[in-house]
């Protein structure tokens, strides 16, 4: 598992309390997530991507572990209009997604979640943060949902945007209409250039210990980001009354 999301997967489901029969609703997010959703919790999730890259590789997981099409839905679907009925879902997630949506879409997407919720359902969002906003663009695409995106002349392709805690509530909580259960922050004690993740600098060939090397580096959820010597991520859970 990517070093990031240990921490992301796991605050995800501890803020929304999944549970067996639930239907559940994830956005984008990276699909190992839906995989154990489906077939260990045994909610009936829909994975959906703006782009079929992630679809195609589920859809072969999702065979190969033998998980019943009716229980775990691919659908290719864009976060600021998807195609479900109001109330659809008791719990819908999105994990490092909203970020990378370019101008207001991110506002737009979190309509679009308090809408499919069912009353009494839970919200759970990851972005990444940062003590004052700042977007980020790369020449040259380089991503797989680069031709989603909005390229700039002298920018690049737009990639994501680091949300200070102001941007949280204006651009996330507000929009969405929903009552803020949860607001927490994670940062990293590893040492990082200014500027960078520690993340940056592991190379591909240490994916098998990234999760182990999150356990030692990633800080527990806190309130408040001053708190942290390197806040770095944003977990946010929203309910609908």
């Amino acid at each position: 598992m990517n070093y990031w999301r240990r921490v992301e997967f796991d605050q995800t489901c501890a803020e929304a309390g999944f549970e067996a029969g639930q239907k559940v609703l994830d956005v984008g997010s990276p699909k190992l997530l839906s995989l154990y959703l489906a077939e260990v919790v045994g909610a009936e999730v829909w994975a959906t991507d703006i782009e079929p890259y992630f679809l195609q590789k589920l859809a072969t997981a999702r065979e190969a572990r033998g998980i019943p099409a009716a229980r775990l839905h691919l659908d290719r679907q864009d976060g600021r209009s998807l195609g479900y009925a109001d109330a659809t879902f008791d719990r819908v997630y999105s994990i490092s997604v909203l970020e990378h949506i370019p101008d207001e879409g991110d506002g737009a997407c979190v309509k679009e979640l308090a809408r499919v919720l069912k009353p009494g359902g839970r919200v759970v969002i990851t972005v990444p943060f940062w003590p004052t906003s700042r977007d980020e663009y790369r020449h040259g695409g380089g991503f797989y949902w680069a031709r989603s995106s909005k390229e700039e002349a002298g920018r690049g392709t737009f990639y994501q945007r680091r949300y200070s805690e102001d941007d949280v509530r204006r651009r996330l909580v507000a929009p969405s209409g929903l009552s803020l259960r949860t607001l927490a922050y994670v940062g990293e004690t590893a040492p990082a250039p200014a500027g960078r993740e520690f993340s940056d600098l592991l190379p591909r060939l240490s994916g098998p210990i990234q999760p182990m090397l999150s356990r030692m580096f990633h800080t527990a959820p806190a309130a408040d980001w001053r708190s942290l010597k390197r806040p770095l991520c944003v977990v946010l859970c929203l309910e609908k009354a």
